[in-house]
């Protein structure tokens, strides 16, 4: 009988202290150690926090027939070593293999039910038949001409969208404000939808409204739902070390090492070209940040020496970060998904996306004592307000403030 098969993927290196061994780390799994413990001279490291076994292809065979290579991450080194010859395209699939393996839902979750069963309005993509409706081409129409955002034009179709459903057959074109205001309730007592959430779909239609239809903002007013206000999660320096350490893929190693470094977007680090480097004058060219605006981030040496280790390991042609197999930038949901496994394998437990690398960033400059303006134009915030949210996660000056408790 076939053993049961680990929850968790398991993180090969090769041991910083001692290359005649391999540290083996996966998250508290009692089927996995249950498996590894069938591993020749295989020990506990208590130093280490993880379990470390002979540097051989004997040891790597036996973990693979133990857990199954869906389930096993190797450093990029590891392969390095033992397929010298291996090609980008196979060096990926090694170092970041897709999770949960095929047909296996994460612990804690359920399969995915059939494609019969109902799927919530936010995940479903609009119909043809309101693709065609007069309102809803109107309103792309006038988002292409004022040169808004793919992402602005797909939200406010699908909040219009939503609208046009809960009002039929009556046109959105005649509602009263107290109609609106029913619709609103509607988002939030049957649909339940986030406070910012509603906010775009007032937004969707208030755009409509006075861009398409052209009545004046003052035809009546619509309140925004209050958001709640939230501080950004921001990583200690052991925590960013403890990423980059768990990051088995040279490629998404430098790419994290870079968003920390720089502070820029999941999308603008993705769409990076390799001719947005400007060595000469130390710089990162971000074109068409958020907002379709330009900035200039700093090039360090550090990060120099970086890149040029990437960039002769790999050969991207166009980007800087690419598909292996379609040389196009690599999609953000793959990003999310090598960097959720990074987190995981480094057992850091605070919540949050690759975005907290840059909300770290900012943090720690502040920290550091650069200017908050000058952050500002790093991060490429409009308003200095923006930036200012990072005043209050500074842990150095609040630790250093004194408590009326300490005077009794």
């Amino acid at each position: 009988m076939q053993a049961p098969s680990p929850r968790t993927m398991l993180t090969i290196c090769i041991d910083e202290r001692d290359p005649n061994l391999l540290t083996v780390s996966f998250p508290t799994d009692i089927v996995g150690n249950d498996l590894i413990r069938n591993v020749p001279n295989r020990r506990w490291s208590y130093s280490r926090r993880c379990w470390v076994v002979p540097n051989t292809r004997t040891s790597l065979i036996c973990i693979g027939k133990l857990f199954g290579k869906a389930y096993c991450r190797f450093d990029e080194a590891v392969v390095r070593l033992y397929k010298p010859t291996a090609d980008p395209q196979t060096m990926e699939q090694a170092t970041t293999p897709p999770w949960p393996p095929a047909g296996v839902p994460p612990a804690g979750q359920f399969p995915a039910t059939n494609a019969s069963s109902r799927r919530l309005f936010r995940y479903a993509p609009p119909t043809t038949e309101f693709d065609q409706h007069p309102a809803i081409v109107a309103l792309c129409n006038t988002l292409r001409t004022l040169n808004y955002s793919y992402k602005t034009l797909k939200n406010y179709r699908q909040a219009l969208i939503a609208l046009i459903q809960h009002t039929a057959p009556h046109p959105i074109d005649t509602l009263s404000k107290e109609t609106y205001q029913q619709y609103l309730l509607y988002l939030v007592t049957r649909r339940r939808l986030s406070s910012s959430t509603r906010n775009i779909h007032i937004n969707a239609y208030k755009f409509y409204r006075e861009k398409v239809l052209g009545h004046n903002a003052e035809f009546y007013p619509i309140d925004y739902a209050r958001t709640p206000t939230k501080l950004p999660t921001v990583y200690s320096i052991a925590d960013v070390k403890a990423l980059f350490g768990a990051t088995t893929s040279l490629k998404y190693r430098t790419l994290f090492k870079l968003v920390y470094g720089t502070g820029l977007r999941l999308s603008e680090v993705a769409h990076l070209r390799l001719t947005d480097l400007d060595r000469n004058r130390h710089l990162i060219n971000v074109r068409g940040g958020k907002g379709k605006k330009d900035r200039v981030v700093m090039l360090t040496n550090k990060l120099l020496a970086l890149l040029d280790d990437y960039l002769r390991q790999y050969t991207p042609t166009v980007y800087l970060f690419e598909n292996v197999d379609n040389r196009e930038p690599l999609q953000n949901r793959t990003i999310q998904l090598v960097y959720s496994q990074a987190v995981q394998a480094a057992n850091i437990q605070k919540r949050g996306g690759i975005h907290t690398l840059r909300h770290s960033f900012a943090t720690h400059l502040l920290e550091s004592g650069i200017d908050i303006r000058y952050i500002q134009q790093l991060l490429g915030h409009e308003s200095i307000l923006t930036t200012m949210r990072y005043t209050h996660v500074t842990a150095d000056k609040i630790s250093q403030i004194k408590s009326p408790l300490d005077d009794l």
